[in-house]
């Protein structure tokens, strides 16, 4: 599969489609940039110059749009807007995003130990700050579906102030201190507090646990592919992406 050095490049194009959600607080330009790397990397293995195109959509709608039109073939969506917006007709979902060898994370309502705070209920009019990265993009749509299964109303009717936070850090820091009562954060997040400062676990208790729940899944679109060999290739490239030192960054 490798390429000769002394070989033609087949020339060839990659367009990529990624919900704004999927990459919360990570900055455009960096995300641009990693998939050319990438791109170009992998291409050149596999006999291609490729030249890469990355866009991040705020609306999937427009994203949908896009790849109806053949415009985008690799699109990475966040899990809840992948359910809720049509893309199952157009896209293939292949893979899904490993971090520390876990598939998927579970999310955490957290309060301070001996506040009262001890059952869902007993959270009704406090404050909020919710964990709002890239890779937690789930633990807000499951906080939202908990309080509506317990008939308790949207995020913002039943706190009384709803905060955000860009690092598992600062949110669990904010109710250590007690600056908001609750907080919204990953599971693995927390272990990493609790492991670095073993006085947060002492005082922070968990009063809800999500399921696990997977964030993006990384889609192959149907159409706009110049060749069936591209998309395959793509596609075997995308599975050996670990043992790619460029596709590891």
């Amino acid at each position: 599969w490798a390429a000769d050095r002394n070989s033609v490049l087949e020339e060839a194009s990659l367009n990529v489609g990624i919900t704004q959600t999927a990459f919360l607080n990570m900055n455009r330009n960096d995300v641009e940039a990693s998939f050319k790397a990438f791109s170009e990397t992998v291409g050149l293995r596999r006999g291609y110059r490729i030249t890469t195109k990355t866009q991040i959509f705020d609306d999937p709608s427009v994203l949908l749009a896009a790849i109806q039109d053949g415009a985008i073939q690799l699109t990475i969506i966040d899990s809840w807007k992948y359910l809720s917006t049509d893309f199952r007709g157009l896209t293939t979902p292949y893979f899904i995003a490993t971090e520390r060898g876990q598939v998927g994370k579970r999310f955490l309502l957290l309060t301070r130990r001996g506040s009262g705070l001890d059952t869902l209920s007993d959270l009704k009019g406090k404050a909020i700050v919710k964990l709002e990265i890239a890779s937690a993009c789930m633990g807000p749509y499951w906080l939202e579906a908990l309080l509506q299964a317990n008939h308790f109303g949207s995020t913002e009717q039943f706190f009384s102030q709803v905060t955000t936070a860009g690092k598992p850090s600062s949110a669990v820091l904010l109710v250590f201190f007690g600056a908001k009562q609750v907080c919204l954060v990953d599971e693995s997040g927390f272990e990493v507090m609790k492991e670095l400062n073993p006085q947060v676990g002492k005082a922070l208790q968990v009063v809800a646990t999500s399921e696990v729940l997977v964030d993006a899944v990384l889609c192959v679109s149907s159409v706009g592919w110049p060749s069936e060999k591209q998309k395959q290739d793509l596609i075997q490239s995308l599975g050996e992406l670990h043992l790619d030192p460029a596709g590891m960054q």
